[in-house]
């Protein structure tokens, strides 16, 4: 079995993607299917990488000597395709998934299925899904041997992918030969770490605060540079007054969340690192 890694995809990897793009293209070509054939698409598709990879929807998995072999990326639910009765935000969406020719043989693109499965699962999500090109038969039967069930067909004139598969989240085909799924736990000592640093903003708050009250008691100089003085610190004591009791309020809420986090080899922080998934909605384009 080839080992591999994965890791979040970086501005710098849009050189070795493109290579994975080009070469899908021409495979393909070669193979009579005419899904991303169009040559305007090769600029649409960098820059939809770019924006996925400054949101955090790309990883990118590489040989044990750091070479860009597969991707894959994710997205909101595209709603050309699905719909609010199909449970939007029941699934995890996958885009993009393309494996280098020379990893043939190697079941990675399976394997990549299996690692978004899990992730998927951790996430507290019941399906993983995606959507293929209509004339894309082949790919269509890869995915139907490798767990995904035909939800239906959608024809948007204006678009050519719509054939609907999902499958189960959680589901793993290859156990043997799964992917790196926790590159990166949250280490077991966050949660008192971040306790100890509340413990300490709310002696710092408690402090400041004491500060203000022996200056407001002190007796207020009438005019003067002392007048000045006075006016500028009590108003910068305010300030940092105001700005701890702030940053307490923040700390004593994260920490209250955090008492809640799974241990670090749970599987809820599934893929980590990444950068936090934010809205986004994917462009109404063929750029699969």
């Amino acid at each position: 079995m080839t080992d591999y890694g994965v890791r979040l995809a970086q501005a710098s990897d849009i050189p070795d993607l493109m290579v994975l793009r080009s070469e899908a293209e021409r495979w393909l070509a070669e193979a009579g299917i005419d899904q991303w054939s169009d040559a305007d698409l090769g600029e649409r598709a960098m820059q939809s990488w770019m924006e996925k990879i400054k949101l955090g929807l790309t990883w990118v998995f590489t040989t044990l000597d750091g070479k860009v072999v597969a991707t894959v990326s994710r997205g909101n639910a595209d709603r050309d395709f699905w719909k609010a009765d199909d449970d939007l935000h029941s699934a995890l969406y996958i885009y993009k998934l393309i494996v280098a020719r020379s990893e043939a043989g190697s079941q990675l693109g399976a394997r990549i299925l299996d690692w978004a499965s899990v992730v998927a699962a951790a996430e507290g999500r019941s399906w993983l899904r995606l959507d293929v090109w209509r004339s894309n038969k082949r790919l269509q039967r890869y995915y139907e041997k490798w767990g995904f069930d035909h939800v239906r067909t959608e024809s948007p004139g204006y678009r050519l992918s719509g054939w609907l598969g999902q499958r189960t989240a959680g589901s793993v085909l290859l156990p043997e030969a799964m992917l790196p799924v926790i590159p990166k736990p949250l280490s077991a000592g966050f949660a008192e770490r971040l306790a100890n640093t509340q413990a300490r903003a709310q002696e710092l708050n408690d402090q400041v605060a004491e500060l203000l009250v022996d200056l407001e008691a002190a007796s207020t100089p009438a005019t003067g540079t002392l007048r000045g003085a006075y006016d500028r610190a009590h108003e910068h004591l305010v300030i940092a007054r105001d700005t701890v009791r702030s940053g307490l309020e923040s700390l004593q809420s994260a920490t209250a969340s955090a008492e809640s986090f799974p241990e670090p080899g749970n599987l809820a922080w599934a893929s980590a690192p990444r950068r936090p998934f934010q809205p986004w909605d994917s462009p109404s384009s063929d750029d699969r």
